[in-house]
C-alpha cells in the first residue's frame, strides 16, 4: 500500500509530465499508457487520482494557469494605492513577461493554441476565469487613469487596443514564429516593449480623455 507521501508524489509526477506531453501532442493525442510511463506510474494511476483523462487535462491547464499567475501577477504585487500610471506599467510587463517564459510557461501556451487548432471545450472555465481577472483589472486601472467617468465602450476599445498590442508577442506555431519573427521580438525585447506599449497607450488615453472632456463642456454649453 502506497503511503500518503508517495502517493501525492506520483500523483504530482502525473501532473508535470501530462503537462509536458499534452502541450506535445494535444488531448487527443495523448495516451494513458504515455503519461504513466513518463512519470513512472502504473497505467490505472490517472484513473485513480484523477478519475479520467479529461480531468487530468483540466487539472494540467489549472496547474500551469496558476504558475503563470504566481510567476507574473497582473497587479506586479502594487497596491491598489499606487499611481495607475505604475499599475498599468506592471500590468503590460506582466503580460508580456508571460509570454516570453518557455521553461516555465511553454506548455501552457502550446496547449492553447492546440485548443485553437482543435478544440475540445474543456478549458472554457479555466479561461473563462482568467478572462474575467485579466479584464477587472485592466478596466479598474483605465477608469482611475481616465480620472473621469467615461463610456463603457471607450473603456473596453482601450482594453482591446491594449491587450491585442502585448498579445502580438504570443508564441507561434512551429518554426514560423508569427509575428515574432516579423518583428524581431524575443526575451531581451520584454522591457523595450513594455515601455513602447506604455508610452504609446497612454498618449492615446491621454488624447480621448481630452476629447472626451472637450465634448462634456460644449454639451454643458448647449
Amino acid at each position: 500500500m502506497n503511503s500518503p507521501r508517495r502517493g501525492q508524489s506520483t500523483k504530482e509526477a502525473i501532473l508535470e509530465h501530462a503537462c509536458k506531453i499534452f502541450a506535445e501532442k494535444g488531448y487527443r493525442g495523448a495516451t494513458h499508457a504515455e503519461i504513466c510511463a513518463a512519470a513512472g506510474a502504473n497505467v490505472a494511476s490517472i484513473n485513480y487520482y484523477y478519475e479520467s483523462k479529461e480531468n487530468l487535462y483540466k487539472a494540467a491547464f489549472d496547474h500551469l494557469t496558476r504558475r503563470m499567475e504566481r510567476l507574473y501577477p497582473l497587479d506586479g504585487g502594487l497596491p491598489d494605492t499606487a499611481p495607475p500610471e505604475a499599475r498599468f506599467h506592471a500590468f503590460v510587463h506582466a503580460q508580456i513577461q508571460r509570454l516570453f517564459d518557455p521553461d516555465n510557461l511553454g506548455a501552457r501556451h502550446r496547449i492553447r493554441l492546440l485548443e485553437v487548432m482543435d478544440p475540445t471545450g474543456l478549458l472554457e472555465p479555466t479561461l473563462s476565469r482568467q478572462l474575467e481577472q485579466n479584464r477587472k483589472v485592466i478596466q479598474h486601472i483605465l477608469r482611475d487613469l481616465f480620472g473621469a467617468p467615461v463610456p463603457q465602450r471607450m473603456l473596453d476599445w482601450c482594453e482591446m487596443s491594449i491587450v491585442g498590442q502585448c498579445h502580438i508577442a504570443f508564441p507561434g506555431p512551429g518554426a514560423c514564429g508569427g509575428p515574432r519573427k516579423i518583428f524581431g521580438l524575443d526575451a531581451s525585447s520584454v522591457d523595450a516593449l513594455t515601455e513602447h506599449i506604455v508610452r504609446f497607450s497612454l498618449a492615446g488615453i491621454h488624447e480621448l480623455r481630452r476629447i472626451h472632456e472637450k465634448k462634456e463642456d460644449t454639451s454643458e454649453c448647449d
